[in-house]
């Protein structure tokens, strides 16, 4: 007997749920009619092209920031392609900053000892032989070249800092060149 009550129970129990379900979906229907088919804002609404330019658009921006570069220098910069005369003119300053350059020697009067002046990343050393600089042992000091010991014994010839090459002449060149194509 109490299994025909269990039973009838479960019967009202889903009566009651497709009514809700029923009154659930004739709400939803009801509210989409209320929307017009034409928004007052229709004027001011993006045409579809527009639209799947943004898209594009978005979806190449969430690529950029997904994508892992493998390279250690920076690919948008475009430096290594196309460079001006100031491009050229900071490659130069920089690669004298970075060079290990002996300018001068001399004989310290009151030690008596050789020493070696030496410019490297805008600063000028002094220092004599067994003296470390920036890294660099100095073996040896002669009139025109000093001897270093930097991964391996090196020579290094006394030099002058270098003069900044003209870099209007090699733009001139280029664009002849381009001229001919």
């Amino acid at each position: 007997m109490q299994a025909r009550f269990i039973k009838d129970f479960a019967i009202a129990l889903i009566v009651i749920l497709l009514l809700a379900y029923a009154i659930r979906l004739f709400s939803i229907n009801y509210k989409r009619n209320e929307i017009p088919e034409k928004s007052k804002y229709t004027n001011e609404s993006v045409s579809d092209t527009l639209k799947t330019k943004i898209y594009s658009i978005e979806s190449s921006i969430m690529d950029r920031k997904n994508f892992v570069f493998s390279i250690t220098h920076d690919p948008l910069k475009q430096g290594n392609i196309i460079k001006d005369r100031f491009d050229r003119n900071k490659e130069f300053e920089e690669m004298v900053r970075n060079t290990f350059r002996p300018t001068g020697t001399y004989l310290d009067v009151e030690t008596g000892r050789k020493l070696v002046t030496i410019e490297y990343q805008d600063r000028f050393y002094t220092g004599g032989v067994g003296d470390i600089i920036e890294g660099r042992k100095i073996t040896r000091i002669n009139e025109n070249s000093i001897g270093i010991y930097y991964g391996g014994d090196q020579t290094l010839a006394i030099q002058p800092r270098p003069i900044m090459p003209d870099f209007n002449k090699e733009e001139d060149r280029t664009q002849v060149l381009d001229q001919n194509y």
